[in-house]
């Protein structure tokens, strides 16, 4: 039976793809409440949920995709759409707003030649908005990833992308 779900699958993109995530499920196959952790790693692993990725949790934990899909959905941790390598999120929030994160956004949105929402065609950025990243004493603020910068101003927005420009060329 399991090498019938398996080709009724959408097929990964990488041959290597389903073993990565067959070892993530197999990580937390035996502990209570792993639907979470197996789709954030799979988030982790590819920087978004693919759908084949989707459909083989739903295969070897026996839960249904549209359950899946619901958790998916539900938290803003989790991408149904490929996103860049590299994920910037601006804040407009309260604090950062009056601060000036709109500037922040549109020098962002300029600099990479898209809107909050999309990604670089080269796959290295997507941009996003969220409501807070939690340093509001910092405003305003943006996050690259795991780093945080805060008190940016616009005129910084194009030294800290070149930055992740030349880490990506090295």
């Amino acid at each position: 039976m399991p090498e019938e779900a398996a080709r009724a699958r959408t097929t990964y993109a990488e041959v290597t793809d389903e073993d990565a995530v067959a070892g993530i499920i197999a990580t937390y196959r035996d502990e209570p409440g792993n639907l979470l952790p197996v789709m954030l790693d799979i988030n982790r692993h590819f920087n978004w949920l693919p759908r084949p990725a989707l459909e083989h949790i739903s295969d070897e934990l026996k839960v249904p995709l549209t359950e899946i899909l619901r958790v998916a959905s539900f938290y803003n941790a989790f991408s149904l759409t490929p996103r860049g390598k590299n994920i910037i999120n601006v804040c407009l929030g309260t604090g950062c707003f009056v601060k000036g994160s709109p500037r922040l956004l549109e020098r962002l949105e300029r600099k990479l030649g898209i809107r909050h929402g999309e990604t670089t065609e080269d796959m290295a950025f997507t941009l996003e908005v969220v409501r807070c990243i939690g340093c509001c004493a910092l405003a305003p603020a943006i996050r690259v990833g795991e780093a945080t910068y805060g008190r940016v101003n616009p005129d910084q927005v194009s030294k800290i992308i070149d930055s992740y420009i030349e880490t990506a060329s090295l």
